[in-house]
């Protein structure tokens, strides 16, 4: 199963839904779902098919289609192109009678309302499932860190290392499985993209850090000196909010 796959299925579990309610609300065959979950794209139909099913799949779980979608573009990469060879046919006779040009407009346009009600109609599901949403991240203060420089008396204080002093919020991230990213440091946006495995990237702000990880079972962040570990399972989408002391 892939990283994907492991995704939808954790989120539709915690939903509670089977492969069969999934499928009765937005439309999608069965087989059609189970293939997403299980990573087996030969079994889905054309790509442009497979991205229709797999955003509004996201959509219904309450995932972010965009990072659903990159998912998807890592796992299955460049779709395969069907060369289509031309077919020649023998030199016919032109008719005498030609359509008028307001029957062949009249057909183009009949043409692409079908087209336009399958993909927006079909696709979309008929009554929307319960949203899951993420609980808002809880900001945290950071505050000082107070030494001691008392010494006994009699006694001859040692030289002491300078502790760094963080004027603001700084993160290092260690990414050790690909994850894609959000920054926003002091309400500016500073950063967004994925961060390959073995990467390590440094953040810093001077009110407030906002980070958005789409895997967090994959980042470990150090924040101001600290390690907070582990942000999440893989595959789980976590907001983070850290906020510099007044």
């Amino acid at each position: 199963m892939t990283a994907l796959g492991e995704m939808l299925r954790e989120r539709r579990q915690e939903h509670r839904w089977t492969l069969q309610d999934v499928a009765r609300q937005t439309r999608i065959r069965q087989d059609y779902l189970q293939a997403l979950e299980e990573g087996n794209y030969d079994a889905l139909p054309a790509d442009v098919q497979a991205r229709g099913f797999l955003r509004t799949y996201a959509l219904a779980l309450g995932l972010d289609p965009i990072e659903t979608l990159h998912l998807y573009e890592q796992e299955r990469g460049e779709p395969e192109l069907v060369s289509i060879a031309p077919v020649s046919y023998p030199p016919r006779r032109r008719s005498c009678v030609l359509p008028s040009l307001g029957l062949v407009l009249f057909a183009g346009l009949a043409v692409a309302a079908i087209a336009l009600w399958y993909y927006f109609g079909y696709l979309k599901p008929s009554s929307p499932l319960p949203t899951a949403t993420i609980p808002p991240a809880t900001p945290t203060r950071l505050r000082p860190t107070a030494t001691s420089t008392a010494t006994q008396p009699g006694t001859v204080p040692s030289p002491t290392t300078t502790p760094h002093a963080y004027t603001g919020v700084e993160a290092v991230l260690e990414i050790s499985s690909d994850c894609w990213v959000r920054v926003i440091a002091d309400g500016v946006q500073v950063f967004q993209g994925t961060l390959a495995s073995g990467t390590t990237r440094t953040f810093s702000a001077t009110r407030d850090l906002r980070i958005r990880m789409g895997n967090a079972g994959g980042v470990r962040v150090i924040l101001n000196g600290q390690d907070l570990g582990v942000q999440g399972r893989p595959g789980q989408v976590v907001d983070q909010i850290w906020s510099a002391h007044d």
